[in-house]
């Protein structure tokens, strides 16, 4: 008697060969694969998991902690910047203000007063630019004492001394005297009783001194 088996007529009494099907040849470690995840896409595991939040984590810890300097760094520099403000306005603007006393001759006190708010306002504008640290501030405040010393001397050398001043603020940022908004273009307007500026290339002479030294 004989039986067929695996394609082939074998005697009964041999043992026939038995094939057995397993899932070791695959799977190294033994366990059968989870249909949820297909051959060559491994699951994730808990540990994944746990390093993508970390991650997460200390990617929130960096951002809040660079944030919060650059906070502290800005908070310090606008406190600088208001001190210098207030340093130039009351120290270097305000060296100007004796000029108030007196009446240069041929000039109206009207016309006098108002030369003097507009270069107040001027100056007010280039100390609060931060163009100027605290020593030009300094040097700003003594070149106009001494002019404003020379011109209470000399009061008929008012609107030149102060035709100086406007130039040498023009030489030093004139951009700050600009304004596209403005319908001039202008944001301080020279006052009418100073001279026009002097053009580039003209002689010292015709440009006048720097503040602080009168004309020859």
């Amino acid at each position: 008697m004989t039986r067929k088996q695996n394609g082939y007529h074998r005697d009964s009494r041999r043992p026939s060969r038995t094939m057995r099907f397993d899932h070791s040849g695959s799977n190294p470690g033994g366990s059968y694969p989870d249909p949820e995840h297909p051959r060559g896409q491994p699951a994730i595991g808990p540990h994944q998991g746990h390093s993508g939040r970390r991650f997460v984590v200390v990617a929130a810890v960096v951002v809040l902690l660079t944030w919060g300097g650059l906070y502290l760094a800005f908070r310090g520099w606008r406190a600088n910047y208001r001190e210098r403000v207030a340093y130039g306005v009351s120290h270097v603007v305000s060296a100007i203000e004796p000029l108030r006393k007196i009446a240069p001759p041929g000039v109206g006190a009207r016309a006098w007063a108002d030369a003097l708010d507009k270069t107040h306002a001027m100056l007010t504008t280039v100390v609060s630019s931060n163009v100027l640290d605290l020593d030009e501030m300094n040097q700003l405040k003594a070149e106009l004492e001494k002019s404003v010393a020379q011109t209470l001397e000399h009061p008929e050398s008012a609107t030149s001394d102060l035709a100086r001043i406007w130039n040498n603020m023009a030489d030093r940022a004139e951009f700050l005297f600009q304004d596209s908004r403005s319908p001039t273009q202008l944001r301080h307007a020279r006052p009418a009783i100073l001279s026009p500026r002097p053009k580039k290339g003209e002689t010292s002479a015709q440009a006048g001194s720097p503040i602080g030294k009168p004309p020859p």
